[in-house]
């Protein structure tokens, strides 16, 4: 079941500049306007910085600096079952307010290494249900906060030029787009593929094990003699005596047949000497212009004898084409008789020294007492391995439970082939030019796109579109609030802005929140609520900034309207 985060408030207040900000937020569409540089984007980086995470401070340096606190109020919807959650941030403590529950403090948040920092991180996890891992130079570990939020912000500053870049945290991450990917599409989790390695891990180590036990039995010579001593292994002895034998007869089968492949090369080699000269003197009798080998007269042309001469020619190269073929794979049969002769060899030597000492073996109390000792130990390693492998074939079994290499990658290529189908379909909507390369619009190939300006903007709004729509229909992912800053960029006109808002009216995500964020100043604030009326049919809460008109107007003079709020808040904190 999908877990939902409902942003309903967002406040800041600044008690010594006696500052404030407020807005509610609707549960469909929330339209963020102002004049450039107003404040739009803060409200994005206060919602983000409020929940923990600290890749915008750079950007919120003025307003922490100011000694404002934040608070966000949200609802988590879970099966059903909503429950109204409140975060506080006062530069670097976070304090959480749950309905019945004592309220939760984390202090020194700012660094995302700190203990306070790992172990908020590990609470939004747990409370979203999150379990994305990453893998940096010490291993796979917990996903950034940020990571809870990557597929659902895009951010003014890079957002909508480079992918996966709304964050600076994940630069040092190994193979983030397969393992992001495959987390937000439901291919493969982490826990999974982290519960698969560490089988995986333990199915070497048997094998290995197994592999040392049965080397230590059959390369120790001192067991060979005992089972062939001692009369409890009167079966083994013979059968090792008779494996021997055996060997031996298979050997001199190998050696004949060795000698019969190299007979039958040199033949093969000598043939195709014979060719070659054949088809040397063969060239100088062309009726066209060849001469008698005898008598040096030219040769009198006729269409039958020219006929013969070519129908020679092509067979001479034919059976030439077939003697270097046949001489080449009896060179590789040559070979690869000569590596088991050499084998065979080795293992005679060995079992006929062994049988050697054998049949000169003297019964002493001392050579007894060592084949019993010998014999507890061989019964030993037969229980070890007995135990191994039946603890092998209990990990195999285990790992039969997911998926292999093989299914990944054919899950990735059907969500590749679906996230194709809805981007190409996005980008025709927008009046963008058909992408064709697959390395544009194959999902796991994509790095960046080869446009520029509205072009490049409309392409990374239809990608991020298609990708959420695709994780909309991932069973048990979160679902975040869709934000989206700046939807225009500065030098965008009309015509495109009103593609761009109709595309996003159409295609809107119906299970979650929408925030944009749009520059428009008060003179034309009259085409934001066109916007509204037009294509989201008046249902957006608009936000203004600044009243359209004042630049880094976040924070406004506190006008004593939320006196009940304020002191609510202070109650947390204090």
């Amino acid at each position: 079941m999908k877990t939902k985060l409902l942003i309903n408030k967002l406040f800041a207040y600044s008690e010594s500049k006696n500052k404030y900000f407020y807005t509610e937020f609707d549960q469909g569409i929330n339209i963020i306007y102002g004049k450039n540089t107003s404040g739009k984007s803060t409200v994005f980086q206060m919602l983000l910085y409020t929940l923990g995470i600290n890749d915008n401070n750079d950007y919120l340096k003025e307003i922490i600096e100011e000694g404002a606190f934040l608070r966000v109020d949200f609802q988590v919807i879970n099966n059903r079952e909503s429950e109204k959650i409140t975060f506080v941030r006062d530069d670097e403590t976070i304090f959480i307010k749950r309905v019945d529950k004592p309220i939760m403090r984390f202090n020194g948040i700012r660094a995302n290494q700190s203990a306070e920092h790992i172990k908020l991180k590990g609470f939004l996890h747990e409370l979203f249900n999150f379990t994305l891992k990453l893998e940096n130079k010490e291993g796979y570990k917990a996903a950034p906060i940020e990571a809870m939020f990557l597929p659902y912000y895009i951010p003014q500053s890079v957002g909508w030029v480079y992918l996966r870049k709304s964050f600076s945290s994940f630069e040092y991450y190994k193979n983030l787009k397969e393992d992001y990917l495959d987390y937000y599409l439901g291919i493969e989790s982490l826990v999974d593929r982290d519960k698969k390695q560490e089988l995986e891990r333990k199915l070497k180590s048997k094998e290995d094990e197994i592999k040392f036990y049965l080397n230590l039995e059959n390369s120790n010579d001192e067991f060979q003699i005992t089972k062939l001593v001692d009369e409890e292994f009167v079966e083994e002895s013979l059968e090792y005596i008779k494996l021997h034998s055996d060997n031996q007869v298979l050997l001199n089968e190998n050696e004949e047949e060795y000698i019969s492949k190299c007979n039958e090369q040199s033949y093969y080699k000598e043939r195709l000497s014979l060719l070659r000269k054949v088809s040397r003197h063969h060239k100088k009798q062309n009726p066209l212009e060849g001469a008698c080998p005898a008598c040096d007269r030219e040769l009198s042309f006729s269409i039958t004898s020219s006929y013969k001469y070519f129908q020679e020619e092509n067979d001479t190269e034919a059976e030439m084409v077939k003697c270097k073929a046949m001489i080449k794979k009896l060179q590789g049969e040559i070979n690869s008789l000569g590596k088991l002769i050499n084998v065979r060899k080795e293992n005679n030597l060995k079992t006929y020294g062994i049988l050697k000492r054998y049949f000169n073996h003297n019964i002493s109390f001392d050579s007894w007492l060592n084949n019993k000792v010998n014999i507890q130990l061989i019964h030993d390693i037969k229980y070890k391995l007995g135990v191994l492998s039946t603890e092998k074939i209990t990990i195999e079994n285990s790992l039969k439970g997911f998926k292999t290499e093989e299914e990944v990658q054919k899950s990735r290529i059907s969500k590749s082939k679906e996230f194709e189908r809805i981007f190409l379909g996005y980008i025709d909507d927008l009046g963008v030019k058909t992408l064709k390369e697959d390395r544009y619009i194959s999902l796991y190939n994509i790095s960046a796109f080869p446009s520029q300006g509205v072009e490049l903007h409309k392409t990374v709004l239809a990608y991020n579109f298609a990708l959420n729509k695709l994780i909309e229909k991932t069973d048990g992912i979160h679902r975040f609030p869709f934000m989206l800053d700046a939807i225009f960029k500065e030098d965008i006109e009309q015509s495109n802005k009103n593609a761009i808002i109709e595309f996003i009216g159409k295609n809107k995500p119906n299970d979650t929140q929408l925030i944009l964020s749009i520059a428009e100043t008060k003179e034309n604030e009259k085409s934001i609520h066109e916007y509204n009326k037009k294509y989201f049919n008046g249902r957006a809460k608009l936000i203004c900034i600044g009243e359209g008109v004042r630049e880094r107007a976040f924070l406004t003079q506190y006008d004593g309207s939320m006196e009940n709020y304020l002191d609510e808040t202070l109650n947390i904190i204090n």
